[in-house]
Formats: structure tokens, C-alpha cells, sequence
């Protein structure tokens, strides 16, 4: 191998000054132009899991009034932003879930119920149908509660 060849490669350990300002400004445009879907996803998803736990609590509240024998009450406090599971005087808290702004971001303008409370009864129908619609950052969910405990999420 010439030397002038082998002095060439040796000279050469690291990057010049423009490729690094040219691969900082490619990652710069990649991040700038992912963070906002990013942000739009974690709301989208926050909201999805918001709608589950209040389908999951939905129809645990069937199967508790069954399996309890008793009725139970589905109720809705807007001030705590919770979805309270109580028995019918409201003495024994089956569950609870928290979809606030510390659970899941939402806000009380974010969460609207049709009717609060519903009551299960022991023979699985419910007084009344239940929908429950969680909005926020463009994203709505509807969580939708028949008489005969059939819970959806649209």
C-alpha cells in the first residue's frame, strides 16, 4: 500500500463539523415533526383506557347485584370525578375509579353521564340505560349500558 494512501486513512478519526450539523438537523425535523402525533396518541389512549375501566366497573356491577342478591347503585361524582359501585344505601364501596386528571387526564367538562344513579338489580336489568361520553383533545368516547347489562364502548 503507498503511504500517502495509509497517511489518508490514519488522518481520518472522526466526524467533520458538517455532518454533524447535517444529522442534528435530521433528527431535529424527525422529533419536531413526530412530537405531535406522539401527544395525540397518549391522549387517544388515555381516553380508551378511561372508557375500560368504566366498562369493566359497569359490568362488574351486574355481577355483583347477581351475585350478591342485593341491588346495587351505579353512580357518578363529578366533583371527585369518580365512578362509584355502592350498595343501594350507599354504605358498602364495591369500587371506585378515578378518571380525573390524575388517573387519566380528563377533566369534569371532559366526562357527561346520561343519568346518575342507575340502579342493578338482582335479576341483571338495570333501572335505565346508562351512556357515559368522555371527550377530550378532539377524541370522544362513548361508554354505552343497556338494562340487560350489555356494556359497549363506540
Amino acid at each position: 500500500m503507498p503511504q500517502s494512501l495509509s497517511l489518508r486513512l490514519r488522518s481520518r478519526r472522526g466526524f467533520s463539523l458538517l455532518e454533524i450539523t447535517v444529522a442534528m438537523v435530521i433528527v431535529g425535523l424527525t422529533s419536531a415533526a413526530s412530537a405531535g402525533k406522539v401527544h395525540d396518541i397518549m391522549i387517544q389512549q388515555r381516553v380508551a383506557r378511561a372508557a375500560t375501566a368504566m366498562r369493566n366497573d359497569l359490568e362488574g356491577a351486574f355481577a355483583l347485584a347477581v351475585r350478591n342478591r342485593r341491588p346495587i347503585r351505579i353512580s357518578w361524582d363529578a366533583t371527585a370525578m369518580q365512578l362509584g359501585v355502592t350498595d343501594r344505601a350507599g354504605t358498602t364501596a364495591y369500587r371506585h375509579t378515578n378518571v380525573g386528571r390524575d388517573a387519566y387526564g380528563l377533566t369534569s367538562s371532559a366526562v357527561s353521564f346520561s343519568r346518575s344513579p342507575v340502579e342493578v338489580y338482582p335479576n341483571g336489568l338495570a333501572n335505565d340505560t346508562l351512556t357515559i361520553t368522555l371527550s377530550t383533545g378532539g377524541v370522544t368516547k362513548r361508554v354505552r349500558m343497556s338494562r340487560a347489562g350489555l356494556v359497549l364502548i363506540q
